[in-house]
């Protein structure tokens, strides 16, 4: 006969009522379902522990969907849990509309004595006993059921059962409300990455539309000095394009390959800067340095003022043209990260200085590594050497 049932028990009392293997196996299954933040992985680890302790051949969780006023079966077990997946009954129907309906739990040993009973949703399974208990959250509502279904070895559920089961359900409850906060928020970082990326595609197209219009002003303008100084413009809004080019490709992943970044930049300056010289070798090492995007950003434009500085100083000695070789190098030590940019070239004069006046892409260079923090030091190895240390 049909038994709709209050808890006849507290969960405190589990101890006393469980054999010490069947106690071990609840605690170990609560444990695992607690670690989990998959909303899938809850719903499937939650329904096999349902099987294994509640020693059924069968069990189902049914949640509740308000805008169709259903619940609908979401991950069974069992042998015909392919066939009942997806299917639904009224909210108001069957045994699960009674234990959502009255928030208590209900057991029956033959299903065919229940007047609740909806019926099996396949025939390849016949449900001979059951014991459901309500999924309740925190605000006192009911979000759902689980079930379990023929308990094996023709055995009948018993009162003991249902404090086990509601131990278990209280657990299932709190899991699936947590992940499914985990996914919405999850949901909600991805809907504003989509943003920020639509965002940085903008920035990259109107940095190349603006860089596009300078580069035609250059031809038509006479001054030299003038042009070389839209050509250094047009560089950096290069970098900074290229920047934004590689947050929209890595669908805004917060760290930037350094590596490829350099790579990417002197491929630009090389395109750019040829007018000055045409066989110039730039290497970057193998190192794979990984780098929030606003430092990565601060050292591609140091990148631009020193090779900039070097093709315009580095290889001209007496107006005759050296053959010329860079070689970026970058290193991790310990989360202290080396940037070194060194050149074969004539090296520095005996005067200069970082703040030498008149060098407007020195003056860049030191605002720059005050924003990233960093210390830079200069000399000649033969060639000039610049190295670069900061913190990741």
């Amino acid at each position: 006969m049909a038994e709709p049932t209050e808890n006849p028990t507290t969960n405190g009392n589990l101890h006393k009522q469980l054999p010490k293997e069947n106690l071990s196996l609840l605690l170990d299954t609560i444990e695992g379902i607690n670690n989990t933040n998959e909303f899938k992985t809850v719903l499937s680890q939650s329904m096999e522990a349902t099987r294994q302790v509640m020693m059924s051949e069968a069990s189902s969780l049914l949640l509740i969907d308000q805008e169709k006023d259903e619940v609908f079966i979401t991950v069974p077990t069992g042998p015909a849990k392919n066939d009942v997946v997806g299917k639904s009954l009224p909210k108001n129907k069957g045994i699960a509309g009674w234990v959502i309906e009255n928030k208590k739990p209900y057991v029956t040993n033959d299903v065919t004595t229940s007047e609740h009973f909806y019926g099996d949703f396949s025939d390849k399974f016949t449900t001979r006993n059951l014991i459901c208990v309500p999924l309740i959250n925190k605000s006192h509502e009911v979000i759902g059921v689980v079930q379990a279904l023929n308990k094996r070895n023709n055995e009948d559920f018993t009162a003991t059962d249902i404090p086990v089961f509601q131990a278990l359900a209280s657990h299932v409850t709190i899991a699936i409300e947590r992940t499914r906060k985990i996914d919405d928020l999850r949901q909600q970082v991805q809907h504003k990455d989509v943003m920020i990326a639509e965002i940085h595609h903008r920035v990259k197209n109107n940095l190349q539309a603006m860089t596009g219009q300078i580069d035609q002003e250059i031809d038509e303008i006479e001054d030299e000095k003038a042009k070389e100084a839209l050509k250094k413009v047009s560089v950096r809004m290069i970098s900074m394009a290229r920047l934004h080019d590689i947050l929209c490709e890595r669908k805004v992943n917060h760290q930037i390959d350094l590596r490829g970044y350099m790579n990417e930049l002197v491929d630009r300056i090389e395109e750019t800067m040829s007018y000055l010289l045409h066989d110039l070798e730039i290497e970057v090492s193998e190192d794979e340095i990984m780098l929030p995007q606003e430092k990565a950003l601060l050292c591609g434009l140091i990148l631009n003022e020193l090779l900039i500085n070097i093709y315009k100083h580095a290889f001209f000695k007496d107006e005759e043209e050296k053959e010329g070789s860079i070689l970026i190098n970058l290193a991790n030590d310990e989360g202290l990260v080396i940037m070194s940019v060194s050149d074969n070239g004539i090296g520095f004069p005996e005067d200069f200085t970082l703040h030498a006046k008149g060098s407007i892409g020195m003056w860049i260079v030191h605002e720059l590594l005050q924003k990233l923090d960093a210390e830079m030091s200069i000399l000649n190895d033969p060639g000039a050497r610049f190295t670069i240390t900061f913190h990741r």
